[in-house]
């Protein structure tokens, strides 16, 4: 239990419905079991409905802690939050890449900004151009239009 005080906590905090936690430590598996334990706490407690794991403090990971995290995130989609990575390193990217880490199926955003505007509602379909109904206008016969108006042809 003493073990347990001396080990780094990953902030959390509540915003706008979503928990955003921000990783600025080294990965260690005694920190990533207790940020999957917090967080997987503060969720349950707070009812959010998504989580924004902001990782842009992290300029190496290893594919272990690439996974841990992924799994951590993926319990919580489990237990109904929408999850989204954001921040990821340029160099951590192509690491992942290169190590073939499956990345196929998380949702992730360039940074904070990003994250929420994926969360915002999707613009109702009234206000969409595309889903409005538009009228038709027939196309005009000239020859007619000249006749009705008792223009000569020519």
């Amino acid at each position: 239990m003493a073990e347990a005080v001396n080990v780094a906590r990953v902030p959390m905090q509540l915003s706008r419905g979503c928990i955003v936690v921000s990783i600025q430590v080294d990965l260690s598996d005694a920190v990533l079991a207790r940020f999957r334990s917090d967080l997987l706490d503060l969720l349950q407690r707070s009812g959010a409905e998504a989580v924004i794991l902001d990782v842009s403090g992290i300029a190496i990971m290893d594919l272990e802690e690439y996974q841990a995290l992924r799994d951590t995130m993926s319990m919580a989609a489990l237990m109904g939050a929408r999850t989204i990575f954001s921040g990821f390193q340029a160099g951590v990217v192509s690491a992942l890449v290169e190590l073939n880490a499956r990345t196929d199926d998380i949702e992730a955003a360039f940074n904070l900004d990003s994250a929420f505007t994926l969360l915002e509602p999707a613009p109702a379909a009234e206000d969409d151009v595309d889903a409005r109904e538009v009228e038709e206008i027939p196309a005009v016969d000239e020859g007619a239009e000249a006749d009705r108006y008792g223009v000569p042809d020519g």
